[in-house]
């Protein structure tokens, strides 16, 4: 009979559930996407039992065809290891916080490596690195005293973002790292950063007003992007974490070619491109679902290294597509921008060419168009490119792939000629590259691009709007489509507008 795993994480946010047989990953599900509210925490077993039914349901299986249940020992909301679920019992296999996020590296196939885990804390602390060993893993070292945590970078955000510490730490960072591009280096806050890296580097569930009155930073002006020392101590603040990180890492090199880097600060594309840029290592790795969202997943591969994960699109699908629409094509060339809903959708924090919006990048006012208006963020955040990778080195700086949109690079001048909506105000660009077998719809969209614009790229932002998870059923994108001003849909080819 075959046996199927099943593992949860309920944690405090980003909840999530992953169902594997004993070859692979065959569905992961995060419960914002499917209760449609973001970074969402379940906090009730029958909640769970919900999510758990409909990744059953879909993959067309009952509970009694799962064989092993892995739960997440961080805010577990089973008090006990045996459970009941959907009328079956389990005795559970509990699963450690920095080992399900060192499991998510393991598609990367090294053999041995550096994994670097960093996060904003757990039962396991918050930053440790890891020698991994034929998945023998070793401690070789704890950084949770140290700047190099998601600590420290959440609190930075309450102090330049918003003193809203779940928003800081679980929606924000994001902007302060696109801040970051806009301001300069001050020596004044670097010393300041010196002196109270410590205070930093705690959870600040009471607000930092007291760092506020250190740093002479005043809130009141909510586009904080407007204001000059805000953004000063965003590039301090980021370039503060960055150089001790990468400076601690140096020693560490000798010892493996290959490093992963995994948990929530694995989104730090800036952190991630210093490390690779740098020649230290070979290969440096990180996954589309490194964050508390890929919990569950990673659980199961950290038990399982055998068991494949064909990253990303991982979750549900309603309908595949074969062939690019022309209509699509049309809209593109006629500076439309167009919700795009593909396949199974992809997993993680980034869209990833499934559930997207997408338009040119020849013009600023399209970037204008699909950032602000469509999407409702703050005029500095950038928009990243998906590029063919065949020709990602006539753009960018570089010859290496970034499928999962985790690094960022250096943007040519004819980039800034003719894709000038994607490159940031610092010059670099977040890229996703796209290859024939990763995704053979778009890059056909690419390359048509390419013959018309001279340049095979796309803006490509998550299919959502503000406040709001990336959709995930065709229900979902209809509504999303709606409230959005996007000019087109299609859903896994077929067209929509609006009726006004």
């Amino acid at each position: 009979m075959k046996k199927y795993f099943l593992s949860i994480y309920f944690g405090y946010h980003d909840s999530c559930i992953t169902i594997s047989d004993q070859k692979k990953i065959l569905l992961h599900l995060e419960a914002e996407r499917i209760f449609r509210k973001k970074h969402l925490g379940i906090t009730s077993t029958t909640k769970m039992e919900k999510l758990i039914k409909i990744g059953l349901n879909y993959l067309k299986l009952d509970i009694k065809n799962v064989s092993t249940l892995y739960v997440a020992d961080w805010n577990n909301q089973y008090k006990k290891t045996n459970v009941k679920i959907l009328g079956k019992s389990f005795n559970v296999i509990l699963t450690s916080h920095h080992q399900n996020h060192i499991g998510t590296s393991y598609p990367a196939g090294f053999n041995d490596s550096i994994i670097v885990c960093a996060d904003g804390g757990s039962e396991d602390g918050s930053t440790k690195i890891y020698l991994n060993k034929n998945s023998k893993i070793k401690l070789i070292d704890d950084l949770d005293n140290t700047p190099a945590t998601g600590k420290f970078f959440g609190t930075l955000t309450q102090m330049i973002v918003a003193d809203d510490f779940e928003r800081a730490h679980h929606s924000y960072p994001g902007k302060t790292m696109g801040l970051a591009g806009t301001g300069e280096e001050s020596l004044i806050f670097k010393e300041l950063i010196e002196k109270n890296w410590q205070e930093i580097n705690k959870l600040q569930f009471k607000g930092v007003d007291h760092l506020l009155n250190t740093f002479k930073i005043s809130l009141k002006n909510p586009q904080f992007w407007q204001d000059k020392k805000r953004r000063d101590l965003a590039y301090t603040g980021q370039k503060y974490w960055v150089d001790y990180f990468f400076n601690k890492l140096k020693k560490y090199a000798k010892l493996s070619s290959n490093i992963s880097i995994v948990g929530g600060c694995a989104l730090n594309v800036i952190l991630n491109s210093r490390i690779r840029e740098s020649g230290l290592f070979n290969h440096v790795y990180v996954s589309p679902i490194s964050g508390d969202s890929g919990q569950s997943l990673g659980a199961i591969l950290f038990h399982n290294p055998n068991i494949k994960a064909s990253y990303p699109f991982l979750g549900r699908g309603f309908g595949e597509i074969n062939e690019i629409p022309e209509e699509f094509l049309d809209d593109l060339f006629d500076n439309k921008i167009v919700a795009w809903y593909q396949g199974r959708s992809e997993i993680g924090a980034r869209a990833l060419g499934h559930r997207s919006f997408l338009g040119l990048p020849s013009t600023l006012k399209l970037k204008v168009q699909l950032n602000e208006v469509i999407k409702g963020r703050e005029s500095f955040r950038p928009v990243a490119p998906m590029i063919a990778f065949d020709y990602v080195e006539n753009f960018f700086y570089t010859n290496k792939s970034s499928e999962y949109m985790t690094f960022s690079v250096k943007a040519k001048e004819i980039t800034k000629k003719l894709a000038p909506a994607i490159v940031h105000q610092d010059g670099t660009s977040r890229i996703q590259t796209v290859s024939e077998n990763d995704n053979p719809i778009i890059f056909k969209a690419l390359i048509e691009t390419m013959k018309k614009t001279g340049a095979p790229i796309l803006m490509n932002t998550s299919f959502n709007v503000d406040g709001e998870p990336i959709v995930d059923t065709p229900e979902d994108a209809k509504k999303t489509f709606k409230k959005s001003r996007a000019d087109s849909l299609f859903i896994n080819g077929k067209r929509y507008i609006k009726n006004y």
